[in-house]
C-alpha cells in the first residue's frame, strides 16, 4: 500500500471571490472553524454541471469535495485557505486532489489511490476557468 497522497496533484489559485474573513459558525469543522465551504460548494456545483455526482463535507481540518466519475473512480479534493499563513496572501488557496479507485483484495473492498489523469485536471481547470480563476498546478503545497 502506497503512502497517503503519493499520487496527489496539487493546485493553487488566487481569488477574492471566496470568504476568508467572516465569523465562522462554531459547529463546523469539529469546532476548528476553517474557511473554504464556499469553495467546496463552488467545486461541487461546477463538477455536477459536468455530469459528475459531487458533494462536500466538513472535516476537522477543513473542507473536502468528492466527485464520482463515469469510470467509477472518485476525485477527492481537499481545500486549504492561505496554506502558508501569509497575511499578504489572504486570497490564496490550495487544493490537494486525489483519484481513488475501488478494488477488492482477498474479499475486502478498499480505495486505492491512482494518478490524477488529464481529464480530471481538465474538468477542474474548466470549473475555475469559467469563473475567470486561473488554476495553477504545483509540485506540492
Amino acid at each position: 500500500m502506497g503512502r497517503f497522497g503519493e499520487h496527489a496533484a496539487w493546485f493553487t489559485f488566487t481569488s477574492d471571490r471566496f470568504d476568508h474573513s467572516s465569523e465562522l459558525p462554531p459547529d463546523t469543522n469539529a469546532g476548528n472553524r476553517f474557511y473554504g465551504r464556499d469553495v467546496a460548494s463552488f467545486l461541487t456545483e461546477g463538477l455536477s454541471k459536468r455530469g459528475l455526482e459531487a458533494s462536500f463535507i466538513d472535516e476537522d481540518w477543513g473542507w473536502q469535495a468528492h466527485a464520482r466519475r463515469p469510470d467509477g473512480s472518485i476525485l477527492e479534493i481537499s481545500i486549504y485557505h492561505n496554506p502558508d499563513e501569509d497575511p499578504a496572501a489572504e486570497n490564496d488557496w490550495a487544493l490537494m486532489v486525489r483519484s481513488l479507485r475501488k478494488e477488492r483484495r482477498l474479499g475486502i473492498s478498499r480505495y486505492r489511490e491512482t494518478e490524477v489523469d488529464a481529464d480530471a485536471v481538465a474538468d477542474l481547470k474548466s470549473v475555475f476557468g469559467e469563473a475567470g480563476i486561473a488554476l495553477r498546478r504545483t509540485t506540492s503545497r
